[in-house]
């Protein structure tokens, strides 16, 4: 299944009037959770300048839900609690499209397949076939090492596009038995 991406924030904003200091505080509440929560899954540097560059009312978007606890007004203040969840696939196409290096999860769950990996050159060989499916926003999630062997998985529909990337670096593959076996 996909991550659930919950943040919360204490909010205690003051305005001139109770309806400004509200807005002002889901503002603040929106883009600090935000920052908070995709702060684990995208190049911060890079998160922290979009978010600066992104309007308050395009937030809204990324936002699935939300509630508020502990709410008190005033007629020129507002404070509350407010936890929301994200919408992780809004999100990361969010940061994809703004050229932001993230691992978002999918909300969706996801199907995978399974790698078998060979790595005659260590490390060395690990990264580029890493660096493969970095290029493409994909995290391959190493079940176990032993050795020079790797056994590896990845979502079910990259495997096209991660065999092609395979080819066009000099490895090769085969299939056996739905398991991607792949060696230089």
């Amino acid at each position: 299944m996909g991550a659930d991406l919950f943040g919360s924030v204490i909010v205690n904003q003051t305005s001139d009037t109770a309806a400004k200091a509200k807005i002002d505080a889901m503002n603040f509440a929106r883009r600090q959770i935000l920052s908070d929560v995709l702060s684990k899954y995208a190049d911060t540097e890079s998160l922290r300048a979009l978010l600066e560059n992104t309007p308050d009312d395009a937030l809204v978007d990324f936002i699935a839900s939300s509630s508020v606890s502990n709410e008190q007004i005033s007629s020129d203040s507002y404070t509350a609690n407010i936890r929301m969840q994200i919408d992780s696939d809004a999100v990361k196409d969010w940061l994809i499209s703004n050229e932001v290096q993230n691992w978002v999860p999918s909300g969706e769950s996801i199907e995978k397949f399974s790698a078998f990996i060979v790595v005659p050159n260590g490390v060395s060989d690990w990264a580029e076939l890493k660096s493969i499916a970095r290029n493409d926003n994909v995290e391959i999630e190493t079940v176990a090492i032993v050795g020079n062997q790797i056994l590896a998985k990845m979502p079910v529909n990259y495997r096209t596009k991660f065999t092609l990337g395979l080819r066009n670096m000099g490895w090769r593959y085969a299939d056996n038995s739905g398991v991607l076996q792949v060696w230089k």
